[in-house]
């Protein structure tokens, strides 16, 4: 990580990182309109969690969003987890959120 590319089981969905997000910024970002997390864990494929649940998952997750420009300390988030996030583009167009775990 951090990773150049997001795909599924068909292939390569974008190469298309828009910016690194911070906190905040996600929070806009959801107030916004729809999107979609996708969890990268070293080791393991690509999870999607389904765009109707964005603010269910949001709810488990939003305490363990680390700033991307500093260095994490995993001390520092609940279970040691951290997960930096950055926006994506997909082909149609669609807003993705990548949340990369560190743990």
């Amino acid at each position: 990580m951090p990773l150049t590319e997001l795909w599924n089981e068909r292939g390569t969905i974008t190469k298309e990182r828009l910016r690194w997000l911070a906190k905040s910024e996600l929070a806009e970002l959801l107030k916004a309109g729809p999107l979609q997390f996708v969890i990268a864990d070293c080791g393991i494929k690509l999870m999607w969690i389904p765009a109707q649940q964005r603010f269910e998952f949001w709810k488990t997750v939003e305490l363990q969003i680390a700033d991307s420009a500093k260095p994490i300390c995993r001390a520092q988030f609940p279970k040691e987890i951290a997960y930096v996030a950055s926006e994506w583009r997909g082909r149609a167009g669609e807003c993705l959120v990548l949340l990369e775990k560190h743990h």
